[in-house]
């Protein structure tokens, strides 16, 4: 990894409830930005952020990792920081450095208690937030009810800036709203996909 300058520095915090997906969204990320090679799982035991013996037997963090990568010229530092409420230190600690924060919503579940937590202590803080809903694969999961939860615990401010396409066992792709593009998956689930038109039944 080469030297980057102080501005070109991104220190990312992922922060949620338990058994969000924290750790899984890490692993895709660094996936995704080639910063390695193949797309570990937590159930495996054989994610970046999860190393200690104590996380790989629990399958959740304990500690916060950082896990580095790089992307449009910039060293992002993502920071998993433990969900579960005895670990709250580790995640007050994480947001301590976190230039934002990344608060991931289980799409079955919506707005949980640890949810409400970690947004008030990044909005204490005046930390920059962001929401990923995440699980849409999941059975009864609901993109429109995970969304409107948020809205309704967060405020009016939160909008959608990428929709899904297709739902639990169907979901295959997002529609960014910003570039008005579609992005569909490939079925072999190794990470790639293909650039798209929006689909028709889904266009404004």
């Amino acid at each position: 990894m080469r030297s980057y300058r102080t501005e070109q520095i991104r220190n990312v915090g992922l922060f949620s409830h338990g058994g969000a997906g924290k750790t899984s969204l890490v692993e895709a990320m660094l996936f995704a930005t080639k910063a390695i090679n193949r797309l570990g799982r937590v159930d495996d035991g054989s994610t970046v952020s999860d190393f200690d013996p104590d996380e790989v037997k629990r399958k959740s963090s304990v500690n916060t990792a950082v896990a580095p990568c790089e992307w449009n010229d910039c060293k992002l530092n993502l920071l998993d920081a433990p969900g579960f409420a005895d670990f709250v230190g580790e995640s007050l600690s994480a947001m301590q450095v976190a230039d934002n924060a990344l608060v991931l919503l289980d799409a079955t579940g919506g707005v949980e208690v640890g949810t409400e937590l970690v947004w008030q202590q990044a909005a204490d803080r005046k930390i920059p937030r962001f929401i990923f809903i995440n699980k849409l694969d999941r059975e009864n999961a609901s993109f429109a009810n995970a969304l409107e939860a948020a809205r309704q615990n967060f405020g009016s401010k939160v909008v959608a800036l990428q929709l899904p396409v297709g739902k639990e066992s169907s979901f295959s792709g997002v529609i960014d709203l910003i570039s008005q593009k579609a992005f569909i998956y490939n079925k072999t689930r190794d990470g790639k996909f293909e650039s798209a038109a929006i689909p028709a039944e889904l266009q404004a």
